[in-house]
């Protein structure tokens, strides 16, 4: 008897664990390039920021009480001043700009005025509006952990910090085999064929998750061929669809066996989506998806997500969650995977979906996991979509 299929739950926590184990040492990268990229190491700000007292406001920077007698201006991109800023002196000053010892505060300009050659304050501000030296970032400071996403915010703060180049984690390679005699890559499909949905979009989903460019080959229902495919990848996943089921023209579980591959998730109890599997060879990952689109694309989010976030050294994601706005039955065992849409009463499931369809999902928000025949009103678990 084979042993029962995991909870959706533990099969990403497996898919997310076999990735960390063949998570990849960093490779020094520069910063431009690094934008999307997982840092293999923590980052630290070799300089600050700001990385001098700087003037906030356009204005004057003044010492003692006024009215002050002016000097020469001071604008953003000059060297900070060595000369002092006596009491009763005051300088025009612009944003950004270094301030001179012995600054006091910054006026800003709506408040005072230059009368008879002298800086008069018309208005009275508590703030000094002074930015001090390191306020925002401290010189050796933790900016981002290992782990970190490099958004654009966060390549734009270590670029203020100095940073030039940063340690990242290599994207997995992929490799995208799409099984089975029926598949047809152009034109409408005759009685018995179905056009090849997985060529572009997998390699695009997993691109999404942190993946690197993907290779793909068409791959017929044979076994040899099959195992050849499967023996002969140097990427670090290789991704199937199709021949996972039990069926005469089924070879993948046979062909993983016969190369050594041993299985880490050996089917996932929902639906649809219960055929994947996921096995290990050296440092080969294997993915196998269901063919049918909808079962397909499920497993993609459900363990593809996850197997990447390791492979690239970031932590699983928690599911989120989505209140139902309609009953939602279950008939049988095991969880079912819907795809749902949005609506200001709740997640309402989308029309069009089974595992072989692709039109609810083309429309969906998210999808959302029921155990058990929820209610209109109960919170169900929910994993956002990588498009």
């Amino acid at each position: 008897m084979s042993p029962a299929a995991p909870r959706w739950t533990d099969a990403r926590a497996a898919a997310h664990a076999a990735g960390t184990l063949l998570r990849q040492t960093g490779e020094p990268t520069d910063l431009a390039a690094a934008l999307g990229r997982v840092l293999a190491s923590d980052l630290h700000a070799p300089g600050a920021v700001p990385g001098h007292d700087g003037a906030a406001m356009d204005g004057w920077a003044v010492a003692g009480a006024g009215p002050w007698v002016l000097g020469a201006p001071i604008v953003a991109g000059a060297e900070p001043s060595t000369g002092v800023l006596r009491a009763g002196q005051a300088r025009p000053i612009t944003t950004g700009a270094p301030v001179p010892p012995g600054t006091a505060s910054v006026v800003r300009s709506e408040d005072a005025d230059v009368v008879d050659g002298r800086l008069v304050r018309h208005t009275t501000s508590a703030r000094r509006h002074v930015r001090p030296a390191g306020e925002e970032v401290a010189v050796g400071q933790r900016l981002f952990p290992a782990g970190t996403v490099l958004t654009p915010p966060r390549v734009a703060l270590a670029a203020a910090s100095g940073v030039d180049a940063v340690d990242v984690v290599p994207a997995p390679t992929v490799r995208v085999a799409v099984l089975g005699d029926e598949i047809v890559q152009h034109g409408v499909p005759r009685p018995g064929q179905v056009r090849d949905v997985f060529s572009t979009t997998l390699p695009a989903v997993l691109g999404a998750f942190g993946a690197g460019p993907a290779s793909t080959l068409r791959v017929p229902d044979d076994p040899d061929v099959t195992e050849r495919a499967l023996a002969g990848a140097v990427e670090c996943l290789v991704v199937t669809t199709g021949g996972t089921a039990g069926s005469s023209t089924d070879h993948v579980r046979g062909a993983l066996g016969r190369i050594g591959a041993v299985l880490v998730v050996d089917r996932v109890d929902v639906r649809p989506g219960r055929p994947a599997m996921l096995a290990r060879r050296g440092r080969t990952l294997y993915l196998c998806l269901p063919g049918n689109p909808m079962a397909a694309m499920v497993g993609a989010v459900l363990l593809g997500g996850p197997l990447v976030a390791g492979l690239t050294g970031r932590p699983l994601a928690a599911p989120g969650s989505v209140r139902l706005a309609v009953d939602v039955p279950v008939d049988r065992p095991g969880a079912l995977v819907l795809a749902y849409r949005a609506t200001p009463d709740g997640a309402v499931p989308a029309a069009h979906q089974t595992s072989a369809m692709l039109r609810g999902l083309a429309d969906a928000d998210g999808l959302m996991v029921v155990d058990v025949g929820a209610r209109a009103g109960d919170e169900v678990p929910a994993l956002a979509l990588p498009w």
